[in-house]
């Protein structure tokens, strides 16, 4: 077995933005930092529901237009560094994991999430054989029904699905990257689901915008304890929040204060933004947060 990376030297070398949203009509690439990799994470791939229970057949919520293959070629034509990942699930209580039936929702979220990324990768030729559109798919709940309380249950069903897209020939090249994207209320959840297959995970964007932190060294506190609880610092991304409109309980100055003193002792690996259509048209959060990463 292999031990913790716990106490591994960490750079940060990771920038991921979600786009949500329909106030934006592309990409914003003027904020593709010079970062080995940014990710564009393209919100919401939703489950459809029958009187509350979720059927497993996904479809996205952003303009296909807006964000089309021949798009997201040029993007990442233009830019070496960029990946596309699609998010799975939704925010907030109106998309909640909650199988009408274990397994046929297993068969038809794998089902339908391949025709989302083959609709992306059959509508334009790759280049190389090597290329792909879309990148990987985020896991992104923060509602679990509460009859499902047993963590096994999400941690099995969720783990069967990205288990079974990364063994199909047909879109295994599109699951290079996989992230999860833990809340407090759920996050006993997650972590069940990363220590059944950890390395089928690549990257634990925690909303830490969902907490409150009174200073810095509260919020690294707490970040601590989940670099214990996953047994990994160099998947935790730290989360940020831009939608002012929407009030969250955390001090973001405490967050951006924590994130450097993280940076400093080599610890962060790289942070995220929600979202880039509550940054638009300025986005100072994804400014500041990129020149955490120039700092020596």
């Amino acid at each position: 077995m292999t031990e913790p990376d716990i106490k591994a030297v960490v750079k940060p070398t990771i920038f991921r933005e979600y786009i949500v949203g329909e106030n934006i009509n592309g990409f914003p690439s003027e904020i593709i930092g010079d970062i080995p990799k940014f990710h564009f994470i393209l919100g919401f791939a939703n489950d459809t529901y029958d009187d509350g229970a979720g059927t497993g057949f996904f479809k996205r919520a952003w303009n296909f237009d807006d964000f089309s293959p021949t798009k997201v070629a040029n993007l990442k034509k233009e830019h070496k560094n960029v990946n596309v990942v699609i998010s799975i699930g939704g925010i907030g209580a109106e998309f909640p994991f909650n199988p009408k039936d274990i397994t046929s929702w297993t068969d038809n979220a794998v089902s339908s999430i391949k025709e989302l990324i083959q609709d992306y990768e059959n509508r334009l030729q790759p280049i190389n054989n090597d290329d792909t559109i879309i990148d990987g798919i985020d896991i992104n709940y923060e509602y679990i029904n509460i009859n499902l309380s047993e963590p096994t249950q999400f941690s099995t069903c969720i783990g069967q699905v990205i288990q079974r897209l990364k063994d199909d020939p047909d879109v295994s090249k599109s699951m290079k990257v996989v992230s999860i994207s833990p809340t407090e209320l759920v996050n006993f959840h997650y972590l069940a689901l990363y220590t059944n297959k950890p390395d089928n995970i690549d990257w634990i964007n925690y909303k830490f915008y969902n907490q409150y932190f009174r200073s810095e060294y509260e919020f690294i506190n707490f970040f601590n304890n989940l670099v214990n609880d996953y047994g990994t610092a160099l998947k935790i991304l730290a989360g940020f929040n831009s939608d002012t409109s929407t009030p969250t309980p955390t001090s973001q100055q405490a967050c951006i204060d924590g994130c450097r003193i993280l940076i400093e002792r080599a610890l962060l690996a790289g942070v995220f933004v929600w979202n880039a259509n509550a940054s638009a048209p300025t986005y100072s959060l994804e400014a500041e947060l990129q020149k955490l990463y120039t700092k020596e």
